[in-house]
């Protein structure tokens, strides 16, 4: 143990690497008592790819990742084509395609790559970002493309992404007249896919999903109590169960009952299935405590980066991390409409927890390299 300790030496913030082991641990838990050793095999094999990439990203030096991000927002669009023409449709949704007996979503690479892309555009081009064709060019295009390929299969995720970019923007303190026209373009967006999803038959045959998620909205906001037995609202009628069934300190691991009635308790439900079996404190607190803790952490290291791409890169790739965990436990407890958003570190998952681990792995490397201003004078 001693020699293999010579060979393995994490990095970087030690915090966040506690961080990630806690919630895999927690992980690991739920979804052995949620699914059985069959499924928690693949997903430990899973978390292990997912380590191992970490542990390879965190020895770079952060400032490679600059040009890997091009190359990387190159590969999602051409993946995120080749999903739309030929992506294996689950669940009504073309999202994924399988590689190496993995199935992988470019959505995940996309949404990684488009934030370490934009950090280098603003960092390396913010001279040329205070006018129209500048901005359009060099960092509102490339997000918009990444999002309306996206967005056919996946409206959820192509938010969180136009989210994620747009608060990027009000990090580096791009000019508010061009922040205000990201906010009415999205405005725009979110109208004409409510409305062409309820009224326009054509819209409806275009974009199939539109249905699902007018119907997910609709039966979010209805009052009508027989909404309440249709399966858009019946998810988060069990996860409410789970949560009560949880009270402050769980019926112990493996004892629930909920996860014979929650669909997708492994992933986008595993956050109230964590509750009902460890309880409000250590299985509903708990995780939201070391999210907040990994939150706070990065924007600690981001301020005290010397380089602008670096600090820039984890506070985008930290926000979009607390995020997309915020929607999940929001829709768990049924605060917003269901979204298909899993919970980062803790839900099953294939790609998902590879590509969490190797945008981690990009805030490690930046951690143990804060001073390092070779990429650009700040």
């Amino acid at each position: 143990m001693s020699n293999l300790s010579q060979y393995i030496k994490l990095e970087g913030d030690k915090t966040i690497w506690t961080i990630v082991f806690s919630l895999l641990t927690i992980s690991v838990l739920v979804v052995y008592s949620v699914e059985g050793l069959s499924a928690t095999t693949s997903h430990v094999r899973n978390i292990f790819i997912g380590l191992v990439s970490m542990y390879m990203v965190h020895k770079l030096k952060f400032k490679y990742f600059s040009k890997l991000s091009v190359v990387a927002v190159l590969m999602s669009v051409i993946l995120l084509i080749v999903v739309l023409l030929i992506g294996i449709e689950i669940n009504g949704a073309k999202r994924w395609i399988f590689l190496a007996g993995l199935s992988f979503q470019p959505s995940d690479l996309a949404k990684i790559s488009i934030l370490v892309l934009m950090c280098r555009q603003i960092s390396k081009y913010r001279d040329y970002l205070h006018d129209w064709k500048g901005f359009i060019w060099y960092l509102f295009g490339p997000l918009v493309l990444i999002c309306l390929l996206i967005y056919p299969s996946n409206f959820s995720t192509s938010a969180l992404v136009f989210l994620n970019g747009f608060f990027l923007m009000i990090f580096a303190k791009i000019h508010y007249k061009f922040l205000l026209s990201i906010v009415g373009v999205g405005l725009c967006i979110v109208g004409i896919t409510y409305l062409g999803g309820k009224y326009i038959p054509s819209f409806q045959k275009s974009f199939t999903r539109s249905v699902t998620w007018v119907s997910r909205i609709d039966a979010f906001l209805s009052t009508n109590s027989e909404n309440h037995l249709k399966d858009e609202n019946r998810q988060q009628n069990e996860a409410k169960i789970a949560i009560k069934n949880g009270g402050l300190f769980g019926e112990g691991p493996g004892k629930g009952v909920q996860q014979h009635f929650v669909y997708a308790g492994e992933s986008d439900f595993v956050y109230v299935l964590t509750i009902e079996q460890y309880g409000i404190i250590f299985g509903g607190l708990l995780p939201m405590f070391l999210y907040l803790l990994f939150f706070y952490r990065s924007i600690v290291i981001s301020r005290r980066t010397s380089s602008v791409f670096g600090s820039l890169t984890i506070a985008s790739l930290s926000f979009a991390f607390i995020l997309q965990a915020a929607v999940n436990m929001a829709v768990n407890v049924g605060l917003i409409p269901v979204t298909g958003q899993t919970l980062p570190l803790i839900s099953k998952g294939g790609t998902s927890i590879i590509f969490t681990c190797i945008a981690i792995g990009i805030i490690l490397s930046i951690s143990k390299n804060t001073e390092d201003r070779d990429y650009e004078k700040a």
